[in-house]
């Protein structure tokens, strides 16, 4: 048995659901090693603090919990991602929307909970978030499958809510697992938003975070609301990232907080119609759907910003055309594609 303990709760919910179809094959590619990073300027409204810690980092926090979500994962990566992040919280909540078929061995302070079918991210993160809050948490942690956290992550993450405020939530600088490159954070500018390259020891406000690695605040998420549930997997993080803005909360990224993520099934490097090189994740089409149907969802949104929009449109649109052209299997894409900006338009 996979189990030590699990997390058991009388609650009858109704989850959505949906079936995927098979795999597609691969692209073979060469993974871009180049950085892309674009320069920004540190104005008043953008400032930066530096990093300075004492004491002990390894040692888990009282009162911050953490939730992990599965779904067919490879169990030695999910092994040690457990491995890792048990140390640096109090209980950790191991979220299987697979039904855990597969076996592994458990920290003492990690809890699995079995769903039958696929709830999607934003489901799962507001179950850990009832279950965090009657255990006396503070703070919820949100890790990927694939997602390994640094020694000390947890404990530099807490350093960024003594920011100006209020903070909803901070988040780590994520590495690529498969080329070792360093990530970026995101910022709006003027026309769209930029990437932000910060320097070791910078905890800077950022715009947006991926969910992974992310240190929630539990009261923060309480005045916030929930995570959108309806959009099931693709981003959920956006979206709460949005009406955070709104809602007169700030997002730090911290650069010494560091966190290996792998971005998609598989990456490549392309130039599509001469434009410049950039870095391509490839997914499943349905991952595409739901991309493109969020996309459009969200646009439409109030508290979306124009200065979003534009830069997800464009974005939204480059990739897809890349996906429709040249990655297959691009029939079944296209036709993902058009029941995505029905349905997309269909939302709320």
């Amino acid at each position: 048995m996979c189990v030590r303990q699990s997390y058991a709760q009388a609650e009858a919910i109704a989850w959505p659901h949906l079936e995927l179809g098979d795999r597609f094959k691969r692209a073979r590619a060469l993974l871009c090693l180049r950085n892309d990073s674009i320069a920004s300027k540190r104005d008043a409204e953008h400032p930066v603090r530096v990093l300075h810690t004492e004491g002990p980092m390894h040692s888990p926090i009282v009162h911050v919990k953490g939730v992990a979500t599965a779904y067919h994962p490879n169990v030695a990566t999910l092994v040690e991602s457990l491995a890792a992040t048990a140390p640096q919280v109090e209980t950790l909540l191991l979220v299987a929307n697979d039904g855990a078929p597969w076996s592994c061995q458990l920290p003492a302070n990690v809890e699995l909970v079995r769903h039958s079918k696929n709830v999607g991210l934003g489901a799962a993160y507001n179950f850990a978030a009832r279950w965090a809050r009657e255990q006396g948490g503070t703070h919820l942690l949100l890790l990927d499958q694939d997602s390994v956290p640094a020694p000390g992550m947890v404990a530099v993450l807490m350093e960024g809510f003594k920011g100006p405020g209020p903070v909803a939530a901070t988040g780590p600088l994520w590495r690529d697992s498969r080329t070792g490159e360093d990530g970026f954070f995101v910022r709006l500018a003027r026309w769209g938003a930029r990437k932000y390259k910060p320097a070791a020891g910078e905890i800077v406000p950022v715009d947006f975070l991926i969910s992974s690695g992310s240190l929630i605040s539990l009261a923060a998420l309480a005045d916030i609301g929930p995570f959108d549930e309806s959009l099931f997997i693709e981003h959920v993080d956006t979206d709460w990232a949005l009406r955070v803005r709104a809602k007169g909360y700030r997002l730090y990224g911290v650069a010494d907080a560091r966190l290996d993520h792998a971005l998609g099934d598989a990456a490549l490097s392309a130039s599509p119609f001469g434009l410049r090189r950039r870095r391509f994740f490839l997914y499943k089409p349905e991952r595409n759907y739901y991309l493109l149907r969020n996309s459009v969802a969200l646009w439409r949104r109030h508290y979306a910003p124009w200065r979003w929009v534009i830069h997800d449109v464009r974005r939204t649109f480059l990739i897809m055309v890349f996906y429709a052209l040249f990655v297959p299997p691009r029939l079944a894409r296209l036709r993902s594609m058009f029941r995505a900006v029905r349905d997309g338009l269909a939302m709320k």
